[in-house]
C-alpha cells in the first residue's frame, strides 16, 4: 500500500533531498504551495493539499490544512480497525510522516517587523502547530519532524524497516515537537503581553508594556529548557545538578577555549564575574578577582598587566583559586601573570593568540571568552512557594551626580576612587562595604548581619594585609543607620564615603562627618544584593 508524507516547511534546508529520498522509498508527497513549488522545480513528484482535500486555500492562505482529510489521516489509530475503515469509507489516506517548521515568529523578534504588532500577528502559525501536534500525539506510528536536522535519522529508520528501533526515534521527535510548540506559544504570549491597545493600532511603534511587569507573569518567565550539560554535582557532592539553556538558544555570548567543563559552582562564579566586569566595560584597563561571588581583588590601571598585579595585592591570600575577569584583550604579558598563580577560571572579551597558547599550557585552567556587552534584563529566583522576578540591577549612579552633604569636598582622585568602589559595591553581598584607594580594592566587608560588622570585617582584612588606609575611600550598598560605621572608617584613615541616603539619622551622620573632616556624598540609589 502506498504511504504518504506531508511536507510544508518555511525552512527549505535539505527538504528536496529528503522528499526525493522518501519518494524512492515509496512515499507519495503531499505539500502546500511554497514547498510544492520548490519540489516540483527539482523534479520531485507531489500532490498538493488543495488537490487532495478538494478545498482550495482561502482567507489569503490562513486556511489551507485545517481539513478533516488531513487531520483524520494523522490522528487515526493504525491498529484500530474501525478507524481504518472510516478512513477508507471517506477516501482519506493515512499520513505516516509530517515534516513541518513553523512560521518564523521567533526569528522576527528584535527585528523591524517586531515594531508592528499587526505584522507579527500574520507570523502566528495555526495549521503548522496543529498538524505537528496531531502527528506527535500519534507517535506510536507517525514521525513528527519539526527540525531539518532530523531528516537523516528518519530516512535511516525507514530504511531499516524496524518498528522496534524506530519507536525511540518517534518518541524523541514527539518530545521535540511538544517542547518547540511550548516555546513558540510562550514567545507569542511574551510578545503580546507587552503590547497595549494603543500600540496595536499604531503601525511602526515598538511594543510597550502596559505595566512595567505584566500581571500575568507566566509569559515573561515561561521558557522551555534543554539540558546542555550534566554536572558532576551541585554546590555539594550530595546534590545532583545540570546546566540548561532555553530551547533553540544559539547566541550564548561566551565560549570556552581550555580546561575542564564548568562545575555548578564554576557557573555561579563565572556569571558573577561576567556581570561585574560588564560594569567596567567602558573603564580603563581593569582586572577583578572573585571568590565565592564576591570581589577579593580589583584594580584599574593604565595597562591590564598593571591592573592584574595591583588586584593581586588587594587580598594576597584569598585570590588563590579565584576567578580572574578582565575588560580588555589578554596579551602575553597578562597571560604570564595569570599563569603565575593558581586560578580556576579566567575570562576576557578576547585573547591574543600567543596569550591563549600560554594559558592552554595549564590544562585545568578554564579559559573563557565573553561578550562583555551582553547582559540580562530580568532575573528569576525560585521560592518554596512560588517565583520572584525582578529587573536586573543594571548599574550605579555617577559620583558626579551625587549630593555633597558634608563641608569637605572630595578631591578629583577621591571621586575617581569613589566611583570605582561604588561600582564594585553593587556586586558585593549585603551588608556590603568596599574600601579602595588609587584605583585598587583594599578591603571588602561582605554578607554581614549588620553594617558596622561589614565595616569591621573590611578594616580587619585591610589590617591583616598591611594596607595603608590614609586617604582611602569607602562605599556602602545602603544607608548608615547610625554614625558608628562612619566613625570606624574615618578612624582608620578613610577620607571620603559614598552612601545612599534615607536613614532617620542622616542629619546626625552628616554632622559627624563634618566633625571628623570626612567628605560625605549621598546617592539616591541603593544596591542590596541578597
Amino acid at each position: 500500500m502506498k504511504r504518504f508524507a506531508l511536507i510544508s516547511v518555511s525552512d527549505k534546508t535539505g527538504v528536496v533531498d529528503f522528499a526525493r529520498a522518501l519518494t524512492e522509498l515509496g512515499f507519495e508527497i503531499l505539500t502546500t504551495g511554497g514547498t510544492g513549488k520548490i519540489l516540483q522545480e527539482n523534479g520531485v513528484p507531489i500532490v498538493s493539499v488543495e488537490e487532495y482535500t478538494g478545498q482550495k486555500e482561502i482567507l489569503d492562505g490562513r486556511v489551507k490544512t485545517l481539513h478533516p482529510k488531513i487531520h483524520a489521516g494523522l490522528l487515526a489509530r493504525r491498529n484500530d480497525a474501525d478507524h481504518m475503515r472510516q478512513l477508507e469509507e471517506d477516501g482519506i489516506v493515512p499520513i505516516d510522516i509530517v515534516a513541518i517548521n513553523l512560521y518564523p515568529f521567533e526569528q522576527h523578534l528584535g527585528t523591524e517587523t517586531a515594531a508592528s504588532p499587526k505584522k507579527m500577528v500574520e507570523l502566528i502559525d495555526i495549521g503548522g502547530p496543529t498538524m505537528l501536534r496531531s502527528a506527535a500525539k500519534n507517535m506510536d506510528t507517525l514521525y513528527a519532524v519539526s527540525d531539518p536536522c532530523d531528516y537523516a535519522a528518519v530516512l535511516d529508520a525507514l530504511a531499516a524497516k524496524s518498528e522496534q528501533d524506530s519507536m525511540g526515534l518517534r518518541l524523541r521527535l514527539a518530545q521535540k515537537v511538544f517542547s518547540q510548540l511550548a516555546r513558540y506559544n510562550l514567545s507569542i504570549a511574551n510578545y503580546f503581553s507587552r503590547v497595549s491597545s494603543e500600540t496595536f493600532e499604531s503601525e511602526g511603534q515598538l511594543p510597550l508594556l502596559d505595566e512595567e511587569i505584566p500581571s500575568r507573569l507566566a509569559p515573561l518567565s515561561g521558557v522551555v529548557l534543554e539540558k546542555r550539560q550534566a554536572l558532576r554535582y551541585g554546590e555539594n557532592p550530595k546534590q545532583s545538578a545540570a546546566y540548561y539553556l532555553p530551547q533553540g538558544e544559539t547566541e550564548l555570548g561566551w565560549s570556552q577555549h581550555n580546561g575542564k567543563e564548568l562545575s555548578y559552582n564554576n557557573f555561579l562564579d563565572f556569571d558573577a564575574a561576567w556581570r561585574m566586569i560588564h560594569c567596567f566595560r567602558d573603564a580603563a584597563p581593569t582586572a577583578i578577582i572573585l571568590k565565592h561571588l564576591n570581589p577579593c581583588g580589583a584594580a584599574t590601571r593604565d595597562s591590564l598587566r598593571e591592573a592584574l598585579l595591583a588586584a593581586k595585592t588587594s587580598d594576597p591570600r584569598s585570590h588563590f583559586g579565584g576567578i580572574i575577569a578582565c575588560n580588555r584583550e589578554v596579551t602575553l604579558d597578562v597571560a604570564e601573570e595569570m599563569a603565575a598563580d593558581f586560578a580556576e577560571i579566567v575570562l576576557a572579551p578576547s585573547y591574543a593568540q600567543d596569550a591563549l597558547a600560554r594559558l592552554q599550557k595549564k590544562k585545568n585552567l578554564r579559559v573563557l571568552q565573553i561578550d562583555i556587552n551582553k547582559s540580562s534584563q530580568t532575573e528569576m529566583r525560585e521560592l518554596v512557594s512560588g517565583m520572584l522576578i525582578q529587573e536586573v540591577d543594571a548599574g550605579v549612579s555617577s559620583i558626579e551626580e551625587a549630593s555633597l552633604v558634608s563641608e569637605r569636598s572630595a578631591t578629583d582622585t577621591e571621586k575617581r576612587d569613589l566611583q570605582f568602589a561604588w561600582t564594585l559595591c553593587t556586586h558585593v553581598k549585603s551588608n556590603a562595604i568596599v574600601v579602595a584607594k588609587n584605583g585598587c580594592l583594599l578591603a571588602t566587608g561582605a554578607g554581614q548581619m549588620s553594617r558596622v560588622d561589614a565595616v569591621e570585617v573590611a578594616l580587619h582584612k585591610a589590617a591583616v594585609h598591611s594596607h595603608d588606609l590614609q586617604g582611602a575611600v569607602a562605599a556602602s550598598d545602603a544607608f548608615f543607620p547610625f554614625p558608628d560605621a562612619l566613625e570606624l572608617l574615618a578612624g582608620a584613615g578613610v577620607t571620603a564615603i559614598v552612601v545612599p541616603s534615607g536613614a532617620k539619622k542622616d542629619e546626625e551622620i552628616i554632622e559627624r562627618a563634618n566633625q571628623l573632616g570626612v567628605s560625605l556624598l549621598f546617592v539616591s540609589d541603593r544596591h542590596f544584593r541578597h
